[in-house]
């Protein structure tokens, strides 16, 4: 009876161990290894991600795709799942990271989708990141046809899971603007 007992006590705690080193989210599809597409905002944002593991998960490493007006407004903001996914990539010690966008809620980001996420400095996220993001909102809500945009993220090595810098990259096709780039670092 013991030994049962104890077996059966065995196999919860080991399943509690791996539902840590998995994607919390399971509506929906989690980042793999290799390019990750999904379509988002009005039906016209595509973006294409590139994932490679760093110690026990899958981490963007970058992104490019394309998105028109008709996406602006369209995004949805993040969720517990997604909030969570992005604490478990956090690995400064601190765990209190935002659970970013890569392609901002405003201009069509799904902030339920983990492709879509990323451990991001709270004050980067809601700052200078976000002020970045409000711009392109206006260039392209000045009669771009589309946006085309690329991002490119940095690690400290092969093993960190949380970003230490961002490129961010959108080129524009009509409207005020030509371009826009920047680079952000994350937190440390």
């Amino acid at each position: 009876m013991w030994l049962l007992f104890l077996c059966g006590l065995l196999n919860v705690m080991i399943t509690m161990s791996n539902a840590e080193t998995q994607c919390v989210c399971t509506t929906v599809p989690c980042p793999e290894n290799g390019q990750n597409t999904i379509q988002m905002g009005g039906g016209t944002a595509k973006i294409t991600y590139e994932y490679k593991t760093h110690g026990e998960y899958p981490v963007v490493i970058a992104a490019q795709g394309v998105i028109t007006p008709l996406d602006l407004d369209h995004g949805t903001d993040t969720t517990s799942c997604t909030q969570k996914y992005s604490r478990i990539l956090d690995d400064d010690g601190i765990k209190d990271c935002d659970a970013g966008h890569i392609l901002a809620n405003r201009l069509g980001g799904y902030g339920n989708e983990p492709l879509n996420i990323f451990p991001q400095d709270a004050s980067i996220n809601r700052g200078a990141y976000a002020q970045f993001e409000n711009n392109i909102y206006h260039c392209i809500e000045s009669g771009a046809k589309d946006a085309n945009f690329q991002w490119k993220f940095t690690y400290e090595n092969d093993t960190r899971t949380k970003p230490n810098k961002i490129e961010y990259y959108v080129l524009f096709d009509g409207g005020n603007c030509t371009q826009l780039s920047s680079v952000f670092t994350n937190g440390e």
